[in-house]
């Protein structure tokens, strides 16, 4: 009688060890990171010049395919230490790439040779897999795709020629 209870114990530790971690094991969020990419064309700008006004910038986000699609990216010029925010925005589409127009960069004071665009894009938290039909939620794998931040090669600003 002793061996057939400690055999039913241990059955009940094995079984107990194998069906715990399902039913008390939750799916974590899983963070995400990723690289995003920066292009702008024209890269040379003269100061002064009326008929260069802006500046098309595009790229790319490089992460796992839920966090590429639909994300926000903002801009900003950074001259050392001083980052001047850009009010125009773009939405990746969903292999990851985006462009946008920005005005061109201007000549700051003190005068300096060259400004960088840096893109930021927007941290978002995705749900995917398990969405039946009728059900308002996904009940699936959660991923916090996080902020990510690029930056351009330096954009040259000339000055403007002397007569």
């Amino acid at each position: 009688m002793k061996k057939l209870i400690s055999a039913c114990a241990v059955c009940a530790m094995a079984v107990g060890l194998v069906v715990a971690p399902g039913a008390l094991g939750k799916k974590s969020t899983k963070n995400v990171g990723g690289t995003v990419s920066v292009n702008v064309t024209p890269s040379t700008f003269t100061t002064g010049d009326a008929t260069v006004t802006t500046a098309t910038v595009s790229g790319s986000v490089a992460s796992n395919s839920s966090c590429r699609k639909d994300r926000t990216v903002h801009f900003a010029y950074v001259n050392g230490t001083t980052v001047t925010p850009l009010a125009e925005t773009a939405v990746t589409r969903s292999n990851g790439s985006y462009t946008a127009t920005v005005p061109a960069p201007t000549d700051t004071n003190p005068p300096t040779t060259s400004v960088v665009l840096r893109a930021t894009v927007d941290q978002v938290t995705r749900k995917v897999g398990s969405k039946k039909k009728g059900k308002k939620t996904k009940k699936g794998r959660a991923f916090n795709c996080l902020s990510l931040t690029g930056d351009s090669a330096p954009i040259t600003i000339a000055p403007a020629p002397t007569l």
